[in-house]
């Protein structure tokens, strides 16, 4: 899944998102923590265009207290 994708998705299920700067440029991916209820969960949501690893869009959705089988695209994949 696109992080473009992902991050909508989240938004549309009433999400809000802090963008983590780090302390060196280059240092890693753009880490994003996503807030929900509540909730929290920490997503590397760098470029829209990125892929995302499966496990870790599933590991966000059940921090985030969200049905992952819900994601666009899921079941053209069964």
């Amino acid at each position: 899944m696109e992080s473009a994708t992902f991050r909508k998705w989240l938004a549309e299920r009433g999400c809000r998102f802090d963008r983590h700067e780090h302390e060196q440029r280059h240092a890693g991916p753009v880490m994003v923590t996503v807030h929900r209820e509540g909730r929290r969960s920490e997503v590397p949501l760098g470029g829209s265009r990125q892929i995302l690893d499966p496990r870790i869009v599933r590991r966000a959705c059940e921090e985030l207290g969200l049905d992952w089988t819900e994601l666009p695209g899921l079941t053209s994949r069964v």
